[in-house]
């Protein structure tokens, strides 16, 4: 018994040190492969949540020590997931109002004048206007006013009151809520991947980690700058209403205020008959001129072949009679 005792012990001594033998190769054979094929596509996982900007790094095929470092081209798949409430309800009803206005006046000026009065105390202001006078008829003027949309129907209504009698009139609303809710949602979701990728780089070392967090923190900027922009655009197209208002002048009759000279208009009428026989016969000039230089070579032409002719006759008439 003491014999198979000692050999079951020998076989087992015998497996563990095989097994430890196996997987010290093995451990030496994955760092051999390791070092002649260098991972460099690591991946670099971060989750960005909204209103908490942190960010949690993962790399596959290093070190826990090493983990917080990013890889050294490293391939960043960024997943953004926005945690933020729906703000639909907590944000006012934004709308883009606008309007077109078309009046009847009986001073384009005057009418004019008051539009700016009435933009005035409306806390708005004149974005565009313009008058023309052809002279022969009505003149018409066209304005465009902002004023802030809580006083759009008040505005419209004494703008009205400024004619005789409204021509056409059309009221327009583009409701851009949810657009709007869409982009305080992105902005906020661009600002967190911005706060996310500058922690990042405080913890880049080579010129390399920092310049690839450099580019996508530039396109984030970028974006930032885009919806900003856009958000500011809504803002201030909801926040001010634009009124278009065209104005025409009613038809007047008037009596002609130029005097009337007959004397004048003769002495004109004489002057432009006498410009016109000038024009008459200085035509005339050229043209016995132009046929007088164009006859002359054709007669000397047409006398020396006469001439010729006739005295080849006589020769001929001359050796007959011999």
């Amino acid at each position: 018994m003491p014999s198979k005792k000692s050999d079951l012990l020998m076989w087992l001594g015998f497996v563990l040190a095989t097994v430890i033998a196996i997987a010290v190769i093995a451990g030496a054979f994955s760092k051999a492969l390791q070092s002649f094929f260098p991972a460099k596509n690591n991946v670099m996982e971060y989750a960005v949540t909204a209103g908490a900007p942190q960010a949690t790094v993962f790399f596959e095929g290093r070190d826990m020590a090493d983990a917080m470092l990013p890889a050294a081209e490293p391939q960043m798949l960024l997943k953004a997931t926005s945690a933020a409430p729906d703000t639909t309800s907590q944000l006012q009803q934004r709308i883009i109002k606008t309007g077109d206005l078309s009046i009847r006046v009986r001073d384009a000026e005057e009418a004019l004048e008051q539009i700016v009065s009435i933009s005035s105390e409306k806390k708005g202001y004149i974005e565009s206007s313009s008058i023309t006078d052809p002279g022969t008829g009505p003149r018409t003027a066209y304005v465009t006013i902002r004023v802030p949309a809580d006083v759009f129907e008040t505005t419209l209504s004494e703008l009205k009151q400024v004619g005789v009698l409204t021509l056409h009139e059309s009221v327009h609303g583009q409701d851009v809520t949810a657009e709007f809710v869409d982009l305080e949602a992105d902005l906020r979701n661009a600002r967190a991947e911005e706060t996310s990728y500058l922690e990042i780089l405080k913890k880049s070392g080579s010129i390399e980690e920092v310049l690839a967090v450099t580019q996508q923190l530039a396109q984030v900027r970028g974006r930032i700058e885009r919806l900003e922009g856009r958000k500011r655009y809504l803002e201030n197209q909801t926040d001010l209403a634009t009124i278009s208002i065209s104005l025409t002048e009613e038809t007047r009759v008037e009596l002609p205020t130029k005097t009337w000279r007959p004397l004048e208009v003769t002495r004109q009428a004489l002057r432009d008959l006498v410009a016109g026989l000038q024009t008459l016969v200085d035509f005339l000039i050229r043209l016995v001129i132009a046929v007088i230089g164009l006859l002359i070579p054709i007669a000397l032409i047409s006398g020396l072949l006469l001439w010729l002719g006739w005295r080849l006759v006589r020769i001929i008439l001359r050796r007959f009679h011999r």
